[in-house]
Protein backbone atom coordinates (compact mmCIF):
# COMPACT_ATOMS: atom_id res chain seq x y z
CA UNK A 1 0.00 0.00 0.00
CA UNK A 2 1.01 3.63 -0.66
CA UNK A 3 2.35 5.55 2.16
CA UNK A 4 3.22 8.90 2.67
CA UNK A 5 6.08 9.83 5.02
CA UNK A 6 5.63 13.13 6.99
CA UNK A 7 6.76 14.40 10.49
CA UNK A 8 8.12 10.92 11.10
CA UNK A 9 4.70 9.11 10.88
CA UNK A 10 3.47 6.88 7.80
CA UNK A 11 0.16 7.76 6.12
CA UNK A 12 -1.58 5.17 4.54
CA UNK A 13 -2.61 6.17 1.32
CA UNK A 14 -6.13 3.73 0.99
CA UNK A 15 -7.85 4.29 -2.56
CA UNK A 16 -5.50 6.83 -3.81
CA UNK A 17 -6.38 7.32 -7.75
CA UNK A 18 -10.21 8.40 -6.32
CA UNK A 19 -11.01 11.99 -8.07
CA UNK A 20 -11.07 14.64 -5.44
CA UNK A 21 -11.90 17.39 -8.01
CA UNK A 22 -13.66 16.87 -11.28
CA UNK A 23 -11.91 19.79 -12.45
CA UNK A 24 -9.17 19.63 -13.27
CA UNK A 25 -9.19 15.83 -12.50
CA UNK A 26 -7.18 15.85 -8.94
CA UNK A 27 -6.98 12.61 -7.23
CA UNK A 28 -7.27 12.01 -3.57
CA UNK A 29 -3.56 10.92 -3.69
CA UNK A 30 -2.79 14.76 -4.93
CA UNK A 31 -4.43 16.19 -2.10
CA UNK A 32 -2.77 14.20 0.29
CA UNK A 33 0.53 15.38 -1.20
CA UNK A 34 -0.94 18.69 -1.34
CA UNK A 35 -1.51 18.75 2.87
CA UNK A 36 1.54 17.12 3.28
CA UNK A 37 3.41 20.02 1.29
CA UNK A 38 1.83 22.88 3.07
CA UNK A 39 1.70 21.29 6.42
CA UNK A 40 4.61 22.07 8.40
CA UNK A 41 3.35 25.72 6.97
CA UNK A 42 -0.29 25.55 7.59
CA UNK A 43 0.19 24.27 11.28
CA UNK A 44 2.17 27.63 12.42
CA UNK A 45 -0.87 29.01 12.15
CA UNK A 46 -3.29 26.18 13.40
CA UNK A 47 -1.33 24.80 16.21
CA UNK A 48 -3.54 24.71 19.56
CA UNK A 49 -6.73 25.56 17.53
CA UNK A 50 -9.91 23.46 17.45
CA UNK A 51 -10.88 22.68 13.70
CA UNK A 52 -13.70 22.03 12.09
CA UNK A 53 -13.41 19.59 9.31
CA UNK A 54 -15.25 20.36 5.53
CA UNK A 55 -15.31 16.67 4.45
CA UNK A 56 -16.03 15.17 0.75
CA UNK A 57 -15.00 11.72 1.31
CA UNK A 58 -16.60 10.94 -2.39
CA UNK A 59 -15.55 14.03 -3.83
CA UNK A 60 -16.77 17.51 -4.36
CA UNK A 61 -19.27 16.40 -6.67
CA UNK A 62 -21.02 14.63 -4.28
CA UNK A 63 -22.34 15.74 -1.38
CA UNK A 64 -19.96 16.81 1.52
CA UNK A 65 -20.67 17.83 5.16
CA UNK A 66 -18.85 19.67 8.28
CA UNK A 67 -17.40 17.83 10.96
CA UNK A 68 -16.82 18.80 14.35
CA UNK A 69 -16.42 15.89 16.93
CA UNK A 70 -13.41 13.65 16.70
CA UNK A 71 -14.79 10.06 15.89
CA UNK A 72 -13.92 6.88 17.82
CA UNK A 73 -11.70 5.99 14.76
CA UNK A 74 -9.44 8.88 14.84
CA UNK A 75 -5.88 7.56 15.82
CA UNK A 76 -4.53 8.69 19.38
CA UNK A 77 -1.69 10.76 18.25
CA UNK A 78 -4.08 13.54 16.51
CA UNK A 79 -4.14 16.29 19.24
CA UNK A 80 -7.84 16.90 20.86
CA UNK A 81 -9.37 19.57 22.89
CA UNK A 82 -12.40 19.31 24.91
CA UNK A 83 -14.51 22.57 24.68
CA UNK A 84 -18.01 24.24 25.79
CA UNK A 85 -20.00 24.69 23.28
CA UNK A 86 -23.89 25.77 22.85
CA UNK A 87 -24.34 21.77 22.27
CA UNK A 88 -22.68 20.33 25.31
CA UNK A 89 -18.56 19.51 25.57
CA UNK A 90 -16.92 18.82 22.02
CA UNK A 91 -13.80 17.23 21.52
CA UNK A 92 -12.66 18.97 18.98
CA UNK A 93 -9.65 17.88 16.50
CA UNK A 94 -6.65 20.38 16.83
CA UNK A 95 -4.16 21.60 13.91
CA UNK A 96 -1.07 20.63 16.08
CA UNK A 97 1.30 18.72 13.77
CA UNK A 98 1.55 18.15 9.51
CA UNK A 99 0.50 14.31 10.31
CA UNK A 100 -2.52 15.04 11.34
CA UNK A 101 -3.61 17.35 8.66
CA UNK A 102 -2.47 14.96 6.18
CA UNK A 103 -4.24 11.82 7.67
CA UNK A 104 -7.50 13.99 7.98
CA UNK A 105 -7.07 14.43 4.43
CA UNK A 106 -7.01 10.59 3.72
CA UNK A 107 -10.44 10.61 5.30
CA UNK A 108 -11.88 13.05 3.00
CA UNK A 109 -11.40 16.45 4.30
CA UNK A 110 -11.14 19.29 1.59
CA UNK A 111 -11.37 22.09 3.93
CA UNK A 112 -9.78 22.60 7.17
CA UNK A 113 -11.73 26.10 9.37
CA UNK A 114 -10.13 27.18 12.25
CA UNK A 115 -11.43 28.94 15.54
CA UNK A 116 -9.75 32.31 16.87
CA UNK A 117 -8.98 31.40 19.63
CA UNK A 118 -6.54 28.93 20.90
CA UNK A 119 -7.65 26.09 23.10
CA UNK A 120 -5.62 27.13 26.48
CA UNK A 121 -8.34 30.43 26.75
CA UNK A 122 -10.88 29.44 23.91
CA UNK A 123 -13.13 32.71 25.34
CA UNK A 124 -10.30 34.76 24.55
CA UNK A 125 -9.65 35.13 20.69
CA UNK A 126 -6.04 36.43 19.97
CA UNK A 127 -7.20 37.79 15.78
CA UNK A 128 -9.90 39.54 14.31
CA UNK A 129 -11.15 38.66 11.18
CA UNK A 130 -12.60 40.95 8.54
CA UNK A 131 -14.11 38.50 5.98
CA UNK A 132 -14.96 40.82 2.81
CA UNK A 133 -17.71 39.00 1.10
CA UNK A 134 -18.97 40.23 -2.50
CA UNK A 135 -23.08 40.03 -2.98
CA UNK A 136 -21.89 37.53 -6.38
CA UNK A 137 -18.33 36.97 -7.43
CA UNK A 138 -15.02 38.78 -6.64
CA UNK A 139 -14.96 42.60 -7.89
CA UNK A 140 -12.49 45.23 -7.47
CA UNK A 141 -13.86 46.73 -4.93
CA UNK A 142 -13.24 44.08 -2.75
CA UNK A 143 -9.34 44.62 -3.04
CA UNK A 144 -9.87 48.31 -2.02
CA UNK A 145 -11.76 47.73 0.80
CA UNK A 146 -8.82 45.47 1.99
CA UNK A 147 -6.24 47.81 1.62
CA UNK A 148 -8.54 50.51 3.09
CA UNK A 149 -8.84 48.22 6.15
CA UNK A 150 -5.28 47.76 6.51
CA UNK A 151 -4.64 51.42 6.47
CA UNK A 152 -7.29 52.21 9.21
CA UNK A 153 -5.07 49.37 11.10
CA UNK A 154 -1.97 51.63 10.56
CA UNK A 155 -3.31 54.45 11.75
CA UNK A 156 -4.31 52.64 14.44
CA UNK A 157 -1.04 50.58 15.34
CA UNK A 158 -2.62 47.26 14.65
CA UNK A 159 -0.40 45.14 12.28
CA UNK A 160 -2.35 43.34 9.57
CA UNK A 161 -1.83 40.71 7.24
CA UNK A 162 -3.92 39.59 4.26
CA UNK A 163 -5.46 36.38 3.01
CA UNK A 164 -7.06 34.83 -0.27
CA UNK A 165 -10.19 32.72 1.19
CA UNK A 166 -9.65 30.24 -2.39
CA UNK A 167 -13.57 31.79 -2.61
CA UNK A 168 -15.02 35.14 -3.75
CA UNK A 169 -12.95 37.47 -1.38
CA UNK A 170 -10.45 38.12 1.44
CA UNK A 171 -9.58 38.10 4.69
CA UNK A 172 -7.67 40.62 6.60
CA UNK A 173 -6.42 39.47 10.02
CA UNK A 174 -5.41 41.44 13.32
CA UNK A 175 -3.83 39.87 15.77
CA UNK A 176 -4.39 40.99 19.00
CA UNK A 177 -3.27 39.89 22.85
CA UNK A 178 -5.80 38.24 24.47
CA UNK A 179 -7.20 40.60 26.68
CA UNK A 180 -10.41 40.55 26.10
CA UNK A 181 -13.67 37.95 25.24
CA UNK A 182 -15.18 37.71 22.07
CA UNK A 183 -18.21 40.74 22.54
CA UNK A 184 -15.21 43.21 23.33
CA UNK A 185 -13.15 42.28 20.42
CA UNK A 186 -16.34 41.81 17.65
CA UNK A 187 -17.14 45.49 18.46
CA UNK A 188 -13.75 47.14 18.49
CA UNK A 189 -14.06 45.14 14.76
CA UNK A 190 -17.54 46.33 14.04
CA UNK A 191 -16.27 49.83 15.06
CA UNK A 192 -13.26 49.58 12.55
CA UNK A 193 -15.53 48.25 9.71
CA UNK A 194 -17.75 51.13 10.62
CA UNK A 195 -15.57 53.61 9.66
CA UNK A 196 -14.93 51.98 5.87
CA UNK A 197 -18.60 51.79 5.75
CA UNK A 198 -18.95 55.46 6.32
CA UNK A 199 -16.47 56.40 3.88
CA UNK A 200 -17.95 54.81 0.83
CA UNK A 201 -21.43 53.52 2.29
CA UNK A 202 -22.73 53.53 -2.00
CA UNK A 203 -19.88 49.95 -1.77
CA UNK A 204 -19.81 48.65 1.40
CA UNK A 205 -22.56 47.21 4.28
CA UNK A 206 -22.53 45.85 7.97
CA UNK A 207 -25.59 44.48 7.09
CA UNK A 208 -25.87 40.66 7.30
CA UNK A 209 -29.07 40.07 5.00
CA UNK A 210 -28.76 40.49 1.81
CA UNK A 211 -31.49 42.10 0.59
CA UNK A 212 -31.01 45.15 2.72
CA UNK A 213 -27.35 45.07 1.08
CA UNK A 214 -28.78 46.02 -2.43
CA UNK A 215 -25.33 44.67 -3.97
CA UNK A 216 -23.43 46.14 -1.72
CA UNK A 217 -19.69 44.26 -0.62
CA UNK A 218 -20.33 43.13 2.62
CA UNK A 219 -17.49 43.65 5.62
CA UNK A 220 -18.20 40.68 7.58
CA UNK A 221 -17.28 40.99 11.81
CA UNK A 222 -19.39 38.34 12.98
CA UNK A 223 -17.26 35.46 12.84
CA UNK A 224 -15.53 37.36 15.57
CA UNK A 225 -17.76 35.33 18.08
CA UNK A 226 -16.62 31.81 20.08
CA UNK A 227 -17.09 28.54 17.82
CA UNK A 228 -16.63 30.43 14.88
CA UNK A 229 -13.84 29.94 12.52
CA UNK A 230 -11.79 31.21 9.31
CA UNK A 231 -10.50 28.71 6.63
CA UNK A 232 -7.00 27.88 7.59
CA UNK A 233 -3.94 29.40 5.35
CA UNK A 234 -3.06 26.98 2.80
CA UNK A 235 -6.43 24.67 2.73
CA UNK A 236 -8.20 23.53 -0.20
CA UNK A 237 -11.90 24.96 -0.89
CA UNK A 238 -14.27 22.49 -2.35
CA UNK A 239 -14.76 24.38 -5.65
CA UNK A 240 -13.69 23.96 -9.72
CA UNK A 241 -10.36 24.40 -10.12
CA UNK A 242 -9.19 23.64 -6.81
CA UNK A 243 -8.51 26.62 -5.85
CA UNK A 244 -6.37 27.68 -1.90
CA UNK A 245 -6.21 29.81 0.56
CA UNK A 246 -3.04 31.25 0.49
CA UNK A 247 -1.56 33.83 2.83
CA UNK A 248 -0.28 36.84 0.68
CA UNK A 249 2.18 39.88 0.64
CA UNK A 250 0.13 43.44 0.79
CA UNK A 251 2.72 44.34 -2.27
CA UNK A 252 0.31 41.37 -4.08
CA UNK A 253 -3.08 43.31 -3.87
CA UNK A 254 -1.13 47.08 -5.04
CA UNK A 255 -2.72 46.36 -8.60
CA UNK A 256 -5.90 45.00 -10.01
CA UNK A 257 -5.93 41.49 -11.47
CA UNK A 258 -5.14 39.33 -8.38
CA UNK A 259 -8.34 37.08 -7.60
CA UNK A 260 -9.06 34.90 -4.54
CA UNK A 261 -9.50 31.79 -6.54
CA UNK A 262 -6.11 32.60 -8.52
CA UNK A 263 -4.06 30.14 -6.43
CA UNK A 264 -4.94 26.68 -6.97
CA UNK A 265 -3.26 22.87 -5.96
CA UNK A 266 -1.53 22.60 -9.23
CA UNK A 267 0.06 25.81 -8.99
CA UNK A 268 1.67 25.46 -5.39
CA UNK A 269 2.53 21.82 -6.44
CA UNK A 270 4.32 23.66 -9.59
CA UNK A 271 6.46 26.36 -7.30
CA UNK A 272 5.56 25.96 -3.63
CA UNK A 273 8.80 28.27 -2.53
CA UNK A 274 6.38 31.14 -4.39
CA UNK A 275 3.67 30.66 -2.11
CA UNK A 276 5.24 29.11 1.37
CA UNK A 277 6.55 32.14 3.18
CA UNK A 278 4.84 35.44 3.02
CA UNK A 279 4.08 35.42 5.91
CA UNK A 280 5.93 35.03 9.16
CA UNK A 281 5.80 31.59 11.26
CA UNK A 282 3.97 34.23 13.94
CA UNK A 283 1.27 36.61 12.69
CA UNK A 284 2.29 39.63 15.26
CA UNK A 285 3.22 41.91 16.97
CA UNK A 286 0.23 41.19 18.67
CA UNK A 287 -1.37 44.64 20.36
CA UNK A 288 -3.62 45.39 22.64
CA UNK A 289 -7.14 46.82 20.98
CA UNK A 290 -7.81 49.05 24.86
CA UNK A 291 -8.12 52.26 24.59
CA UNK A 292 -8.31 52.21 20.92
CA UNK A 293 -11.05 54.19 19.03
CA UNK A 294 -11.29 52.57 15.89
CA UNK A 295 -14.77 54.11 14.31
CA UNK A 296 -15.79 57.24 12.27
Amino acid sequence: MAVIEIAGRRIELRHPDKIYFPDPGLTKRQVMEHYARVGPAMVRHTRRRALVLRRFPDGIDHEGFFQKRVAAYFPDWIGRAALPTREGTLVYATGDDPAAIVWLAGIGTIEFHAMLSRVDRPDRPDRIVFDIDPPDDYCDDVRRAALALKAICDELGLASFVKSTGSRGFHVIVPILREQGFDETRAFARSLAARLVAAAPERYSLEMRRARRRGRILIDVWRNASGQTAVAPFSLRARPGAPVAVPLAWSDLAEPGFHPRSVTLPDIARDPARWIGRWPATLGPARSIRGRRPGP
